[in-house]
Formats: C-alpha cells, sequence, structure tokens
C-alpha cells in the first residue's frame, strides 16, 4: 500500500513539474526575445503565481473556505493579487523591461510620423495584465482543488466498498464451512455407530477436505481442479454413509485446469442434495453433472425430496449464502435456477469465468 501511495505522489510531482515548466516557457513559444531581464521577470512573476496556485489549494480553500470562512477567503484572494500585480509593475521597472511589440506602418515616410505613447507604456494596461493572469492561476487552483477533492472521496468511497465487500464474503464464506462441517461429522458419526471400517477411511477423506478448506480457501480464488477434486472427496465421503441406499450418478466434463473459481462456491449446493435429498421411507437419486465449456461452468444437480419431510431450522442457509456470494462475486455473470416439481428438486447454475 505504501509503495502503490509513492508511486502515486511519485507521478503527481512529476505532472506538476511538467505543467509549470510549460507554463514557463510559453510565453518564448510566441516569439518573446530570450533575454536575460526577460527570463529573470518571467522567472520571479511565475513563481509568485506558483505560490499563489498552491497556497490557494492547499490552504485557503481547504482551511478557510471550507470552514464557512468565505470574507476572510475573498480578502486573502484580493491581497495577494494585490502582491502579484504590484510584484509585476516592479520587476518591470527594476530590470527595465518592456513589453516587444511589432508595430507595422504604412505611411513611407516614418521620419515624419508623430509619436504617439505606446499602449503597453500605460500603467492601467501594465497593471490589467498580472491581474488576469492571477484570476487564471485562481480559477485553475480552484478547478484543481475540487477535482483533486473529488477523486479523494471517489477512491475513499470505493475502497470503503472493497473493504465491506471483502469482510461480507469472508463472513458468508464462515458460515459456509462450520455448516458443512456440522453435517460431514453427523456422517462420520453415523459410520461410527455402525463399527464400520470406513469410519476410518471417512476421517482421513475428511482431513483432506479440512486442509483444502484451511489452506487453499484464504484467496479470492482457486484452480478450478483443485475445487473439483474437493467435491470428489466430498463425494466420495457421502458415498461411504449411503451405501446402496442412494443412487448417486456424478460426471465431470472439461479442462478444469484452465480456470479459477471462488472457493466453496458449488459445494453447497451438493451439499444441499445430500442433506435434504435422502429419504429412508424410498429409494433417493442424486445427479451431478459439473462441465466446463469454453468460458461458461455450469453445475446441474437433481435430487428426490419429500414435500412433506419436516425441513429443520438450519434449511436453506446454504442456498442463501451462496446466492449471495454469486451477486457479490459474479454479478451479471452468473444464471442460477433452483425448480422443485414431481418430489424432484433441481440446481442448475451456470458462470461465465472470463478473467
Amino acid at each position: 500500500m505504501k509503495e502503490v501511495l509513492f508511486k502515486r505522489n511519485y507521478f503527481k510531482i512529476f505532472l506538476h513539474i511538467i505543467w509549470w515548466t510549460i507554463f514557463i516557457l510559453y510565453p518564448f513559444f510566441l516569439g518573446i526575445p530570450v533575454q536575460e531581464n526577460i527570463l529573470l521577470k518571467i522567472l520571479f512573476n511565475t513563481s509568485l503565481l506558483i505560490l499563489f496556485f498552491y497556497l490557494n489549494s492547499d490552504f485557503l480553500i481547504p482551511k478557510i473556505l471550507t470552514k464557512g470562512r468565505i470574507v476572510l477567503y475573498l480578502s486573502s484572494v484580493f491581497f495577494i493579487i494585490s502582491i502579484i500585480v504590484s510584484a509585476d509593475v516592479f520587476s518591470s521597472r527594476y530590470l527595465n523591461v518592456h513589453e516587444v511589440t511589432k508595430i507595422k506602418s504604412t505611411r513611407p515616410d516614418k521620419t515624419s510620423r508623430k509619436q504617439y505613447p505606446r499602449p503597453q507604456d500605460n500603467p492601467i494596461r501594465k497593471s490589467t495584465r498580472p491581474f488576469f493572469s492571477a484570476i487564471f492561476i485562481l480559477a485553475l487552483s480552484t478547478s484543481y482543488r475540487l477535482l483533486y477533492d473529488y477523486f479523494t472521496s471517489e477512491r475513499k468511497r470505493n475502497e470503503l466498498e472493497n473493504q465491506t465487500l471483502v469482510s461480507e464474503l469472508s463472513f458468508l464464506k464462515s458460515q459456509v464451512s462450520p455448516h458443512f462441517l456440522f453435517n460431514t461429522l453427523n456422517n462420520i458419526y453415523s459410520l461410527s455407530l455402525s463399527n464400520t471400517p470406513k469410519a476410518s477411511e471417512a476421517i482421513l477423506k475428511l482431513s483432506h477436505l479440512l486442509r483444502y478448506m484451511l489452506y487453499e480457501t484464504n484467496e479470492t480464488s482457486v484452480n478450478l481442479d483443485k475445487e473439483i477434486d474437493y467435491i470428489n472427496d466430498y463425494i466420495e465421503l457421502q458415498k461411504m454413509r449411503f451405501s446402496n441406499e442412494v443412487t448417486i450418478e456424478y460426471n465431470t466434463n472439461g479442462n478444469f485446469q484452465t480456470k479459477e473459481i471462488a472457493p466453496m462456491l458449488l459445494i453447497p449446493f451438493i451439499e444441499n442434495a445430500f442433506k435434504h435429498g435422502i429419504s429412508y421411507s424410498k429409494k433417493s437419486v442424486i445427479k451431478i453433472l459439473i462441465e466446463l465449456k469454453d468460458q461458461e461452468l455450469s453445475l446441474k444437480v437433481e435430487n428426490s425430496f419429500d414435500k412433506n419431510k419436516e425441513k429443520d431450522s438450519s434449511s436453506g442457509i446454504g442456498l442463501v449464502n451462496i446466492q449471495r456470494r454469486l451477486d457479490l462475486l459474479y454479478p451479471l455473470r452468473y444464471n442460477l435456477k433452483l425448480n422443485d416439481q414431481n418430489e424432484l428438486f433441481i440446481v442448475d447454475l451456470k458462470i461465465n469465468l472470463r478473467s
């Protein structure tokens, strides 16, 4: 973060130096002769204008104007402009600098031409030029400060939104993981009651799942093949519990090594199928298909369910959280359909995984 701020400030200083260099050299681009006294006058007057620019943008506006002290602000501005105008007139006299103009005469006899005072010798005209220069710098400085405050507030607002988003995503993911762990421990407990040797194998599978949850899901995205491996272990763990009581059809298709996905994003739909799609009074069926075609990842889960079965208090927690995560992580890039028909619950999810 500090490195980013340093680079940003360095670039800002560089742009200011370029701008003031062009501002100083601009009169010479218009054809003003490069003479020592003229150069000194321009450097002196420009230094005052630069000082006025930063004094207005960094002190007068934030410390006085934004506090509602308008009279003091206007008085300060008028006083500074008076100093700039007086300094310009003084430097012209001290350095003996006169404005250079090209006067063309149509009369052939220049010696007989009546001499009139040049307009630039008029003291009022001399003072108007630095006055309007100061007004220009005042407008430029005020615009700069307003834009700076606007973009600063926008950046802070975006940073706050991002921090809120990260906090909300972390909270939602923390809800998914304990919910899944609770259900899996129940599964292993069921195996242990029957004294089956599958209990030790189930514990090993669970250790793999926990390792993934603890060490792989801290990032904002993981390789899709790791998420698929996680799902494979979960389904194998469930097969140990239900054996032949449940028909489980699980298929995958696609090169999952080429894409990334938010961790723990697909498992709640599969977990929900096993949690609510198992009936002990009749045969249950769970079908899971995961496919990756180009940029689109699709997940289709079908499970039988009993409409008359009483739902527990935690029913639907995982699906509600995962829909919120999809809204935050893949806005306008996913399509989720949830249907229940003929005692069959269907999840059809499609996500665009473009980088």
